[in-house]
């Protein structure tokens, strides 16, 4: 994985998608990949910035190792956690920063609304320089 992720373009973002949480669960208390601690040093020392994953039905967003930011979804099924509505979470890479927004399904409307963001630097991103007008 770190070949390939050394191999693209800087401008891209590095993105990790696997099927069980890499961190645990705030309900379950659960970590989802056996050997866990291998699969955290792992991931960060692959270059990822973007992990994706799911698995533990709670939505959550995170850093690992300082630096990887972890967008854990929740679920668009029945089988939730704590009693949480189904979501899912929709994630925006911009060049200086990751934002992660969570779509929670609102029953009385019967639709996904946006809820809360979450978002985070991203690592050896300089903020674009932004053009300011002086007074005269």
């Amino acid at each position: 994985m770190r070949g390939l992720f050394e191999a693209a373009p800087r401008e891209q973002a590095r993105v990790l998608v696997v099927h069980h949480n890499v961190l645990r669960g705030d309900i379950s208390r659960r970590m989802g990949l056996a050997r866990w601690r291998q699969a955290q040093r792992r991931i960060v020392a692959s270059g990822a910035e973007v992990v994706l994953c799911g698995h533990d039905h709670e939505e959550g967003a995170e850093l690992l190792g300082g630096r990887v930011v972890v967008s854990t979804a929740g679920t668009l099924c029945r089988r939730t956690r704590g009693g949480r509505p189904s979501s899912f979470n929709f994630v925006t890479i911009e060049p200086t920063a990751v934002h992660i927004t969570y779509f929670r399904w609102d029953v009385e409307s019967r639709r996904f609304r946006a809820s809360d963001t979450t978002a985070f630097a991203r690592p050896g991103r300089e903020a674009p320089a932004q053009q300011v007008q002086a007074a005269s």
